[in-house]
């Protein structure tokens, strides 16, 4: 459909942002910025605006997503599980639980100002370490 606006619903897997790196060993592991770049941040918000649109973020790391928590119909965190998985919690199938193990930030501003040998030491995170359903 070449208009979100004309569906009823939308869903949006996403997957944590990194840049990768060219060194073989480093290749191996996603680091750098937590924020979504543009132009990918404004069609995802594009297409939050358009259309009710519940987000699945796989969390293999944390991510700055102050924007998407705020628009999305619903926000779902996944570390690693699989589409059938997924559906089978969407539809009642399977009850989610779970606790993030670590703050989603709001900026990386906060990132670089917390201490990195401190646990949960970002200033006014987006969600605190352990916020969420568990069942």
């Amino acid at each position: 459909m070449s208009d979100p606006g004309a569906a009823d619903l939308a869903a949006l897997r996403l997957r944590t942002p990194y840049e990768p790196r060219e060194n073989v060993f480093e290749s191996f592991f996603h680091s750098g910025s937590l924020v979504f770049a543009e132009p990918e941040l404004s069609r995802i918000l594009a297409l939050l605006a358009a259309v009710p649109t519940p987000v699945c973020i796989n969390l293999e790391r944390a991510a700055v997503i102050p924007e998407i928590a705020e628009r999305a119909a619903a926000l779902v965190a996944d570390y690693g599980a699989e589409d059938a998985a997924l559906l089978d919690a969407a539809f009642g199938r399977a009850a989610p639980e779970g606790r993030p193990p670590f703050e989603l930030p709001r900026s990386m501003a906060a990132v670089e100002a917390s201490r990195p040998d401190v646990p949960n030491d970002t200033v006014d995170p987006v969600f605190a370490h352990g916020h969420g359903l568990v069942l």
